[in-house]
């Protein structure tokens, strides 16, 4: 994928976000797509998901998700995988989390269509998908969070 954004991580006090809309369960595999220093999918396990995987491009964020993982004993849950995210497989994701701008939304939209299982819950931070409508909406301070269940209904 191109270089759509820089690193720009959630906010902490934002991270909560994602949790106002989705509950999560052991048998659920979170994805975090551009997962940065790995935050929300160490949130996520902390919040009762069984499996993180995060996707990132770069390397000494990919080092540092898995430094931290080690220290916060979730070395045996949480997978940093080095990829672009349309390169990646997301195939056994329950639940995927974005942080990404309206052109990556865009980008991802058809992989996303084909790989998700039916059900499979989409939470985006910022930036919708366009073309699809949100499920269920969240706001909090100036962002909104948009979570959609595929198949997302189509506007």
């Amino acid at each position: 994928m191109p270089s759509f954004i820089g690193f720009i991580p959630t906010q902490p006090e934002y991270v909560s976000g994602f949790f106002e809309l989705v509950n999560l369960l052991p048998s659920d595999v979170v994805y975090d797509l551009g997962s940065g220093d790995g935050r929300l999918l160490f949130a996520a396990l902390e919040k009762g998901a069984g499996k993180a995987v995060g996707v990132e491009l770069n390397p000494e964020h990919i080092q540092t998700a898995r430094d931290r993982a080690v220290k916060l004993g979730f070395q045996d849950r949480a997978t940093f995988i080095e990829s672009d995210v349309l390169n990646a497989n997301l195939a056994d994701a329950s639940v995927v989390f974005c942080y990404l701008c309206t052109a990556a939304s865009e980008a991802l939209k058809p992989k996303f269509e084909s790989e998700l299982k039916p059900g499979t819950r989409v939470v985006m931070e910022s930036f919708p998908v366009p073309g699809w409508q949100p499920f269920k909406t969240f706001s909090m301070g100036y962002k909104t969070f948009y979570l959609y269940v595929m198949p997302p209904a189509k506007e």
